[in-house]
């Protein structure tokens, strides 16, 4: 069974790298490297993990409230600075083409089209993405592969002792993500890709990537409510930070967004001297003789694959005829929304190697099926509201034609959310049994883990996700006080079939292990979906598919493309 075959994954062994790495590193970062004792890859993740920032500081940071714009702009000063330690200057920066992505859903996964697309192309791609499921290597790609082992240990090392040679008090390193971000655009430049596809952490305006500031082509998915606390309490000042990323020059590329974002995303493009286009569905753009479809559980990838061709195939005529004239380019749109910086991006014949992009094009954990053996696990990240809607249709959809199967929910969601309402959709999958675990992959997660999360104790980790349980359990009182009498037996009925098995387990490996002692004892199929939480997913898959070696493909065409 899948226990027995995947405990040895989790005995904890150490690889030493070779004396003499494969990676020649120039100068720049060589110069002033105290040699270390221990140069392993396990050595790296545990010295990266201990940039994490802390428990008690994020506390601090809760109690301050929302921080303002000056002491957010030091997010970026403080990452010029760590860049500059590296000999990475802005003008050297400025040589780097990148495509730069945010948004609040579905942003890693236009990026992964986007870089598939270009790298079927023929062009050298780098892939800067967050958060990673399995190992920190999966955040900075080459050719859409994350840094082997070797590589990610070779260029840690140096850019860790760079920066630990020059600060200037005990203090001074660069927390976990900025950190990568400093690493990424070292690699990025050293190995001379001639595209950087870049997603941002949080938000835009502030995040340590907008250190970028010459920019040919931006993208910006679906804005949703996620990281008020950061970013405002309304859609309007969350739209505010995602355009931050705008650039004089750039040409933006935007999808169909909520009621209030357009005067916002409008304002800000013309601040900025951007052109701004919505993107037009998918089935507007010439396809030639290919029936191209996707399967109507994944219809919301429709959005970012025409995002992510609008993306690259913007970039790919700024590199073939330079950045055109603003003036000149607008005249090629039809406008849209009323406002002279709100166009509509014209559909496109859309290439054999465009398709063979949005076709090959794996990207794990966001509306996944694995099968092992009885048991199918549906694996979809969800974390705000509007995609947890999503994934509950998505799973209902898979189970239409289900005979005799048992479903079970593997569930946790982290941040300051409003969890009532966020589990709320979920009941409607009326699952057979609901398990609920932390993010953690065992009960003891070491420090040379990639999964390691200093940012919440285990203590507070293991509450959290009692609490959820508690409020799925709660589930079953409120409906049974409905005020609506003709539908209250019909509910409560139902409600106790939903929950008449829940369950708190203290790691993700005990509640896979559940599950397949359930195919057991039941001796029937079982579909599962892990939700909530791309961590959590990743913490499934760390067990399920540990190398990620299963093609996760989001994009099927019935037909060969066959003209060019």
């Amino acid at each position: 069974m899948i226990y027995g075959l995947l405990r040895p994954f989790f005995i904890n062994t150490t690889k030493m790298v070779k004396d003499t790495l494969s990676i020649h590193l120039p100068s720049r970062l060589t110069s002033n490297v105290c040699p270390s004792p221990v140069r392993d890859y396990e050595a790296a993740v545990s010295t990266l993990n201990s940039l994490q920032t802390n428990t008690a500081l994020l506390d601090s940071y809760k109690k301050q409230g929302r921080r303002n714009h000056s002491v957010q702009q030091l997010n970026l000063s403080e990452t010029v600075k760590y860049l500059s330690r590296t000999n990475v200057t802005l003008e050297q920066l400025d040589t780097l083409s990148v495509i730069h992505v945010t948004g609040t859903k579905g942003k890693g996964s236009t990026c992964a089209f986007c870089e598939s697309i270009l790298r079927h192309h023929g062009f050298k791609t780098g892939f800067y993405s967050s958060p990673h499921l399995v190992s920190v290597r999966e955040r900075i790609r080459i050719n859409g592969k994350p840094l082997s082992e070797e590589q990610f240990t070779a260029y840690f090392w140096q850019v860790y002792r760079a920066l630990y040679d020059a600060k200037e008090n005990e203090h001074d390193m660069p927390p976990y993500f900025r950190f990568l971000t400093v690493m990424a655009f070292n690699v990025f430049l050293i190995e001379k890709v001639d595209v950087a596809i870049v997603e941002v952490g949080i938000g835009g305006e502030y995040d340590c990537t907008n250190v970028l500031r010459k920019v040919p082509v931006v993208g910006i998915t679906s804005l949703g409510m996620d990281h008020m606390s950061l970013l405002g309490n309304s859609i309007e000042e969350i739209a505010w930070q995602k355009g931050g990323i705008f650039k004089p020059g750039a040409t933006a590329f935007t999808v169909n967004q909520p009621s209030g974002v357009w005067d916002v995303l409008s304002k800000r493009a013309n601040e900025r001297e951007c052109i701004l286009e919505v993107v037009p569905p998918l089935e507007e753009y010439d396809w030639g003789i290919v029936d191209v479809m996707l399967p109507h559980s994944k219809r919301v990838q429709t959005l970012n694959a025409s995002l992510a061709l609008q993306l690259a195939n913007a970039w790919m005529l700024r590199r073939k005829s330079g950045s055109p004239n603003v003036s000149e380019s607008l005249l090629h749109h039809n406008e849209i929304n009323g406002s002279n910086s709100v166009l509509k991006a014209l559909a496109f014949p859309v290439t054999s190697k465009m398709l063979m992009g949005l076709c090959k094009c794996s990207w794990p954990g966001r509306l996944q099926v694995l099968e092992k053996g009885p048991i199918s696990f549906f694996l979809d990240g969800a974390h705000t509201m509007e995609s947890i809607e999503m994934c509950s249709q998505w799973f209902l959809l898979q189970q239409r034609n289900s005979r005799d199967v048992m479903t079970i929910l593997i569930f946790n969601v982290g941040g300051e959310r409003d969890i009532f309402n966020f589990l709320a959709p979920l009941i409607k999958c009326k699952f057979d049994v609901a398990v609920f675990c932390p993010n953690v992959v065992e009960r003891c997660v070491p420090a040379t883990s990639d999964q390691a999360n200093l940012k919440v104790s285990a203590d507070q980790q293991q509450t959290s996700s009692k609490r959820i349980h508690k409020i799925w359990n709660s589930f079953s009182e409120d409906l049974l006080n409905t005020k609506d009498v003709e539908t209250k037996n019909e509910q409560c009925e139902e409600t106790t079939n939903v929950l008449k098995r829940s369950y708190f387990f203290p790691c993700v490996f005990d509640a896979v292990t559940f599950v397949e002692n359930q195919a057991v004892m039941h001796n029937k199929k079982i579909h599962v979906l892990v939700t909530g939480s791309l961590h959590l997913v990743g913490c499934v898959l760390s067990i399920l598919d540990p190398e990620l070696s299963i093609p996760s493909s989001h994009f099927l065409a019935e037909k060969h493309f066959v003209s060019a």
